[in-house]
């Protein structure tokens, strides 16, 4: 007959171990929980990168319809003044006003005929962060009523810097002073910057990703051709 005596884990050894266990859990949770907040950095800030995108393929394609179909495509007698693009639904002018954080021309920007196209930034001129907005009312509309608002729907939030727009002549040469409020015909290029920041910050820098995005866009003049 076997009088060992078998022997379990003392108190002492148990809350050793409990206190190991209790550790590995808090480190376990707490890289879980960073991981999960990197990964909603990252998905923010991918998502703020095809906003930006997304904005500045939607304006660089608006702003190459400005000024189209021109007072110079149309058959004089159709018009209701062939020297006025103004005065006509169908004709666009072109750009109308252009400054560092605003723009409204006419184009024809989705096909469905002319349009008064508004882009402005939200509070204009800063302090940031800013909104940028974007509307479009028919041409026909604003011809009944120039003081018409279109209904502006928002294409980036967050925005850190407040010279958005800048135009360059078809030299090359910087428009000065801007904004301007003549002479439109001689803007030939208009370039759009972009400085956002995301609103979630990195858990490990305590920074808060930013997108830089600059694009240009080239303006035909087709009531100057």
């Amino acid at each position: 007959m076997n009088n060992k005596r078998q022997r379990g884990f003392s108190l002492l050894e148990m809350a050793v171990a409990l206190a190991v266990l209790t550790i590995i859990v808090a480190v376990v949770t707490e890289a879980l929980m960073t991981m999960q907040a990197r990964n909603v950095v990252e998905s923010g800030k991918v998502d703020l990168t095809q906003q930006s995108r997304e904005f500045m393929d939607q304006i660089v394609n608006d702003i190459h319809q400005t000024g189209f179909p021109s007072i110079k495509l149309f058959d004089p007698s159709t018009l209701a003044s062939p020297t006025n693009c103004s005065l006509d639904a169908n004709v666009a002018c072109g750009l109308v006003s252009a400054g560092p954080n605003a723009l409204q021309f006419e184009g024809d920007v989705d096909g469905s005929g002319v349009s008064e196209v508004f882009i402005q930034e939200v509070p204009s001129g800063g302090p940031c962060p800013c909104t940028i907005e974007r509307g479009t009312v028919p041409k026909s509309t604003y011809i009944a009523n120039p003081n018409a608002q279109p209904p502006y729907y928002t294409e980036v939030t967050n925005v850190m810097n407040t010279s958005i727009f800048t135009a360059y002549e078809s030299d090359g040469s910087l428009v000065s002073p801007w904004p301007i409020s003549s002479a439109m015909q001689d803007i030939a290029d208009i370039q759009i910057t972009l400085y956002v920041k995301s609103t979630q910050a990195d858990p490990k820098t305590n920074q808060y990703p930013t997108v830089t995005m600059v694009a240009a866009a080239k303006i035909t003049n087709w009531n100057s051709l």
